[in-house]
């Protein structure tokens, strides 16, 4: 029960985290967005560490780097990365529908290669999560193709962020097994990640800056800094609890629940951003048919 505890904790914290880069990319742009959002996630997991895990710092297993590493990279580069492009392009709520699709690469790449076994509810699950994504964006995407290929890039990067935490579940869940040290894992990951993130965003601010000066002045655009911040936070705290989780339980098991987040995500979208984003029937269908997929999914991997 506690990892079922922490994978609903790290799916609000996503969510929470989705709404809140989303607004302050509003003046902020998304990869110097990313940058503060992973610093302040870092400065959270690394104070955890000081408190919690201090004499984990040193003793890392040469075996386990290699797995870090690359946890680092897919998670911030390819995950967090493409998660804010994403939001930025097509809105919190259409991109968290399509981020949910890691629990079905999450279940491929733990059954190809970390040997976990699927359920036929795991597959059926898997369906109806790939049908509650189509249903709720299908339209858009056709509409996108023909009229706006920056709005079908902006669905293929939420993709592509699905894709990549769907893989680094299985390599946290691989790294843990190696180093049994959750917190050192989260922060040495991310500090990877702001290793190989600062190049791009440094040319990228040289090119356009980090914040989108709008008519509310400089002092008010700054001033929202602080969502993409609470967003880090948010994130920080999520992907703690998705490591815990790991660490207790299959990745056929957590993966699933913690892309129940979009549900989380629509809600908070409707409450916060109603001037941002569009919630329509469709897109809530939508994202009730892929949790419907998500509670089979669950239900599968128990049996």
């Amino acid at each position: 029960m506690a990892a079922i505890g922490l994978s609903v904790l790290a799916a609000f914290g996503f969510a929470s985290s989705a709404i809140l880069a989303r607004q302050g990319m509003q003046s902020v742009f998304p990869l110097p967005g990313v940058i503060v959002s992973l610093f302040v996630s870092f400065v959270l997991s690394s104070s955890m560490v000081l408190v919690f895990a201090f004499d984990d710092i040193g003793d890392i297993p040469q075996t386990a780097v290699f797995w870090i590493v690359g946890l680092g990279v897919i998670t911030f580069l390819g995950g967090r990365t493409q998660n804010f492009l994403a939001a930025n392009l097509i809105g919190a709520s259409r991109a968290s529908l399509f981020i949910a699709s890691q629990a079905p690469f999450a279940a491929f790449f733990a059954v190809a290669f970390a040997g976990e076994s699927i359920h036929i509810l795991v597959a059926l699950g898997t369906i109806g999560v790939v049908g509650g994504l189509l249903f709720s964006s299908g339209r858009s995407i056709l509409e996108g193709w023909r009229t706006d290929r920056v709005f079908l890039l902006g669905y293929l990067m939420a993709l592509a962020a699905g894709a990549s935490y769907g893989a680094t579940n299985v390599m946290a869940k691989q790294a843990i097994e190696i180093y049994d040290s959750p917190l050192m894992v989260t922060a040495f990951s991310m500090l990877v990640g702001l290793v190989i993130i600062a190049p791009l965003v440094g040319v990228t601010t040289a090119k356009t800056g980090v914040l989108r000066v709008g008519s509310q002045g400089l002092g008010q655009t700054l001033f929202s800094l602080r969502f993409v911040a609470l967003a880090g936070l948010a994130s920080g705290i999520a992907v703690n609890a998705l490591y815990f989780a790991v660490q207790k339980a299959d990745v056929v098991v957590i993966s699933p629940i913690v892309a129940s987040s979009p549900i989380v995500t629509l809600l908070l979208a409707h409450i916060f951003l109603a001037r941002l984003e569009n919630v329509t029937r469709g897109l809530v269908a939508g994202t009730l048919m892929a949790v419907s997929g998500v509670i089979l999914v669950v239900l599968g991997s128990q049996l």
